[in-house]
């Protein structure tokens, strides 16, 4: 049964980790009810913030940092994240419900929109151009949600036949959606993404960089190219995004990033302000309190002379023995309050120099191209990170993905590199004092895909459960 334009209270209330608090800082006004429609441009405009209110990011991080060998846990941990660490994760689990739901709550604020947005007459070409602008912003909020749903409960990105997650194109209550192909979702995507671009080529879009924007878009793309292996879509996105937004400059440009004074390297972020969620408590309290630690695994990885270290851990408080996460501090005054990167330039680097080693006939001088102008942007001195070759695409794919390890860390995305290539976890012994028996995940467990959560499956009769939950 479908009944549209009612919205009941699981759209619009946070769902854990996943939450309204995990972006913009919004009102009353900001949100859509049927006792405050859209009825002109500034209601739109403020039911774009709405929108964007819903597009998480917290989430992947602690899901990928606690899943994976990214972190150690000290004997300060009180529980939490726990259950994630040590793979303890069925059915019931609040992480990948609040997930499942806090998605789906992104795509149905898109949708109200995007049902209501036509519902008055623009008063000015200009007032036209704008709501054409939040058009393919809301297409864009839309297809990554399921993206990253796929991501998170498809049992893989590149067989069309696997079966994803329900395709929402409307505001939905009580309807009953099966679960789509990956090949379904996918096409869904590009198509949304592909308008959102085809408006912004005609209407234009600003270079805000906390919004969606046509760079942001090709990321996406890119991204989206690379998890279903079509190489040459990837390469061609992750340079269109490459030759637009250039690497921090200097060593101070990069460090500027994790203290939020510069939007170096950024292409689409969700601002922190006063009243959002702290990604930073996510590894430690406001006491003092450290929830996780870098483990040393992941900290062996770093030569010396490495930029990307100084953001690593937090060298104001880390010790050999209690290595604390820096990437996310935020002020003095309110601890771990810092801006969420969604995308930066330095993955299309690292997308670019996957495809073109990965693809049916390598190209190994590009991709050596790719990453070693990202690693020339993290020497300190002209001896550090010497430029890498490839000898095959095993040796490629092999220092590859090290590189998205130290690069990446802490960004969301060492838990879906292993899944994409069926590798397992791999602790080392100094990480797991505390929990000895969650050293080793192998290859392809079923817990590399999330399970469709108990309540989905109560309320919905045409979902079928992920295999082994």
């Amino acid at each position: 049964m479908k009944i549209k334009n009612l919205l009941l209270p699981v759209i619009l209330l946070a769902f854990g980790t996943y939450s309204c608090t995990d972006a913009y800082e919004i009102d009353a006004a900001d949100e859509i009810i049927d006792g405050n429609a859209i009825t002109n441009i500034d209601d739109l405009s403020r039911a774009m913030n709405g929108a964007y209110a819903g597009v998480g990011g917290q989430s992947f991080v602690a899901w990928s940092s606690y899943f994976t060998d990214e972190c150690r846990k000290p004997s300060t941990n009180r529980g939490q994240g726990v259950q994630v660490h040590t793979w303890s994760i069925n059915d019931g689990t609040d992480e990948p419900a609040s997930y499942y739901s806090g998605l789906y709550s992104t795509i149905n604020r898109a949708n109200v929109v995007l049902e209501r947005m036509d519902n008055f007459e623009v008063a000015s070409p200009e007032d036209a151009a704008l709501r054409e602008q939040y058009r393919g912003e809301l297409l864009t909020i839309r297809a990554m949600a399921h993206f990253d749903l796929m991501r998170f409960f498809a049992t893989s990105y590149d067989n069309p036949n696997a079966l994803a997650t329900p395709i929402a194109t409307e505001v939905f209550v009580l309807d009953m959606l099966a679960r789509n192909t990956v090949g379904e979702v996918v096409s869904f995507v590009k198509s949304d993404l592909m308008t959102a671009l085809d408006i912004f080529n005609t209407y234009g879009n600003d270079n805000d960089v906390t919004k969606v924007t046509p760079t942001a878009v090709k990321a996406i793309l890119a991204r989206l190219a690379l998890y279903t292996k079509d190489y040459d879509a990837a390469i061609a996105y992750s340079q269109e995004v490459m030759n637009a937004v250039p690497l921090a400059a200097t060593p101070t440009d990069y460090i500027d990033i994790w203290s939020d004074a510069s939007d170096a390297e950024i292409i689409f972020k969700l601002k922190r302000v006063q009243g959002n969620g702290q990604i930073g408590r996510i590894f430690k309290d406001a006491n003092g309190d450290v929830f996780f630690n870098v483990s040393n695994g992941l900290f062996s990885t770093f030569q010396q002379n490495d930029i990307r270290f100084f953001s690593l851990i937090d060298l104001n408080e880390s010790t050999l023995q209690d290595l604390q996460v820096g990437k996310y501090i935020g002020p003095s005054s309110n601890y771990g309050l810092a801006d969420i990167k969604l995308f930066r330039v330095a993955e299309m680097y690292l997308i670019n120099a996957e495809a073109h080693a990965l693809k049916a006939t390598p190209n190994f001088t590009a991709a050596e191209t790719a990453i070693n102008a990202l690693r020339a942007s993290r020497r300190l001195d002209a001896g550090a990170l010497p430029n890498l070759t490839f000898t095959d695409q095993n040796d490629a794919i092999n220092k590859i993905l090290l590189e998205r390890r130290k690069e990446l860390a802490f960004e969301g995305h060492r838990f879906f590199d292993l899944k994409r290539f069926n590798r397992g976890v791999d602790r080392l012994p100094s990480d797991v004092e505390l929990n000895t028996f969650a050293e080793d995940l192998d290859a392809g467990d079923y817990r590399f895909t999330l399970p469709i959560p108990s309540a989905a499956l109560f309320a919905n009769d045409l979902l079928v459960q992920n295999p082994i939950y």
